[in-house]
């Protein structure tokens, strides 16, 4: 029996895998006994390192012949499987890390609950309800009930669950009832962590909602202030050095402080407020078009500072800011944002007009009117972008009052500013492009590319404060061979050392053996020498040189030419055999392991 059952699995699990493959219908089926492969892999790891530990143990408690080289191997085993597991010294991965956001474990039962009318559809295919919504929504009296929060990538995978109008009504009503307006954007509760997220500071105001809205108890009370000690949390650095136009807004200065050249934040850091911080506060401006009379400035500040451009340069200069955008890139952007989309109707929408009788249902709204700039309008936008010194903020308040501005007409603005080169940025293109044609004085590379420098080192320290203000969520969620942590070190400076010498001892092997091999006793040996000499000498300087002379008329006879083609084709078509070999070698023994004729990793039948 106990060679029987392991035979029956192999063989049912390879003909599974086999057959799913050549039938779309049943792949699930091969996908299912792949993920069963991997779990039996998993043990046989755990089994292969248990064993390896036993024989080197025994070996070294028996001390053998060479127990000091068991040593080495269980003691490397052991460092190299806890930095691999435990990944010390790895950075976590971003995209676990909820940047600018505080958790703290609640139980999904103190969360409130919220219910419509309706149940939950059974489907023909019987898949259960969506992961993302499993543990939240249940089926009770008639009614839908979610705990928690709803958000909208679960709203999402529940419209998917079923296309019908009736439970995608349901579920909008369902998805409107859970998601409070006063915090939806600030407190979410992330089921598959157990944790309660706060983004930024929780303020007063949050603090009194969320303890209206959680179930009243010890649990909840607890998360609340946890979130509240670690959101108020102060975080400073000392920075080397500060830009000259650097200003923190009246309406941050709560949050963010510097005093003489300590620069702190309360609470963890945004990327958005990083991205504040180290570009729009510092006075990095961004980089409009340049009239022809400033351009004509700027070149006579760069030649006043090291002697006069050589024609090619003066060339380069001119190419290079004729390529800048204008005024009307900003219009369009602008534009586009006034042109909404036709919105699509809500299911319940659809669902009324069904039920009043129409049979034709249209899916979309009617698109409302496009906002267009109109000409006073794209005057105001041709001054900022020609005269800079005014703030997105004055130009939307200017816009709007010109005429009709949308608020994402507004955001779009800001987006356009944003996304635009800083000035530091466009000097340093200008210095390379200008180098790559002629020389610059050292006065004249300080003037390009001093800025940048002191741009690159401010965010590098706001990058600081960053990382120094997140409150790391899960330290082990990094990855085990990430640059600079034990893991890596271990194979870089251990592992790929002793294999790059195993290889390079190798290297003499190998050459022994062609010496005794390349002997031209027969025509078949002449051939073999022939060929090695050839392709060895074609891999080298001195062979290529050798035949450096051939004219290229006859190109064919160079010993690097050679080379390629007994590779390409000679090689190739060995290979190919050899592969075709290998296939058919696999194929049969497979068969014979599944047809249960080759049963030699059952073991010997003395086990």
């Amino acid at each position: 029996m106990k060679r029987t059952v392991p035979l029956l699995i192999t063989a049912i699990s390879g003909f599974v895998l086999i057959v799913s493959f050549f039938l779309p219908a049943i792949q699930e089926w091969g996908e299912k006994a792949a993920l069963w492969f991997d779990i039996l892999a998993s043990i046989a790891f755990i089994l292969g390192g248990g064993n390896l530990l036993k024989l080197h143990l025994k070996t070294m408690s028996d001390k053998k012949s060479g127990w000091g080289y068991s040593a080495v191997t269980i003691v490397a085993f052991l460092l190299t499987l806890a930095f691999g597991l435990f990944k010390f010294g790895s950075i976590p991965t971003p995209n676990t890390e909820f940047y600018g956001t505080t958790f703290a474990a609640l139980p999904l039962s103190e969360l409130p609950e919220y219910r419509v009318a309706g149940t939950i559809p059974d489907r023909a295919d019987d898949e259960p309800l969506p992961t993302s919504v499993r543990y939240q929504l249940r089926e009770e009296d008639g009614h839908l009930v979610f705990q928690g929060w709803m958000t909208k990538d679960q709203k999402e995978d529940l419209l998917k669950h079923q296309k019908t109008l009736a439970w995608q009504c349901q579920v909008e009503q369902l998805f409107k009832e859970s998601r409070p307006e006063k915090f939806v954007d600030k407190i979410e509760y992330r089921v598959m962590h157990g944790a309660l997220s706060v983004k930024g500071i929780l303020t007063e105001e949050l603090k009194t909602l969320l303890a209206e809205t959680l179930k009243k108890s010890e649990t909840s009370e607890r998360a609340i202030a946890k979130i509240e000690e670690e959101s108020h949390r102060q975080t400073a650095i000392e920075v080397a050095s500060i830009p000259e136009s650097f200003k923190i807004p009246d309406d941050a200065k709560e949050q963010v402080s510097l005093d003489d050249y300590r620069l702190a934040i309360v609470g963890p850091m945004t990327t958005k407020l990083r991205d504040k911080i180290s570009k729009k506060w510092a006075g990095f401006e961004p980089a409009m078009p340049l009239t022809s009379q400033q351009e004509q400035d700027l070149l006579a500040e760069i030649e006043d500072r090291g002697g006069s451009l050589s024609v090619e340069q003066r060339d380069v200069f001119q190419k290079f800011f004729a390529a800048e955008w204008s005024a009307d890139a900003l219009v369009v952007a602008i534009n586009s944002a006034g042109i909404l989309a036709a919105e699509d109707k809500s299911a319940c929408e659809l669902l009324g007009e069904q039920s009043a009788g129409i049979e034709d249902l249209v899916l979309k709204k009617k698109a409302p009117d496009p906002v267009l700039l109109n000409d006073d309008q794209k005057q105001a936008v041709a001054i900022f972008v020609e005269q800079p010194g005014q703030s997105v903020e004055e130009l939307n308040i200017e816009l709007e009052a010109l005429g009709t501005l949308t608020e994402k007409q507004q955001g779009a603005t800001g987006e356009f500013v944003d996304a635009l080169p800083r000035q530091a940025d466009v000097l340093k293109s200008l210095g390379i492009q200008l180098m790559k044609v002629g020389k610059l004085s050292s006065a004249q590379r300080e003037f390009l590319f001093t800025p940048v420098v002191e741009q690159y080192a401010w965010r590098t320290e706001v990058g600081r404060l960053f990382v120094a203000a997140h409150q790391v969520k899960y330290s082990w969620s990094g990855s085990y061979t990430s640059h600079g942590n034990p893991f890596w070190w271990v194979y870089e400076y251990i592992f790929q050392p002793l294999m790059t010498t195993t290889f390079a001892m190798l290297a003499f092997y190998v050459a022994s053996a062609a010496f005794r091999a390349f002997r031209a006793k027969n025509l078949e040996a002449t051939l073999l020498l022939v060929t090695a000499f050839i392709v060895l000498l074609g891999r080298t300087y001195l062979g290529v040189q050798l035949t450096a002379w051939v004219p290229d008329a006859m190109s064919a006879l160079k010993i690097d030419q050679m080379t390629v083609y007994i590779m390409k084709i000679f090689n190739t078509a060995g290979n190919r055999a050899i592969m075709i070999g290998i296939a058919l070698g696999i194929a049969s023994t497979s068969l014979k392991v599944l047809l249960g004729i080759d049963r030699s990793y059952l073991g010997s039948k003395d086990d």
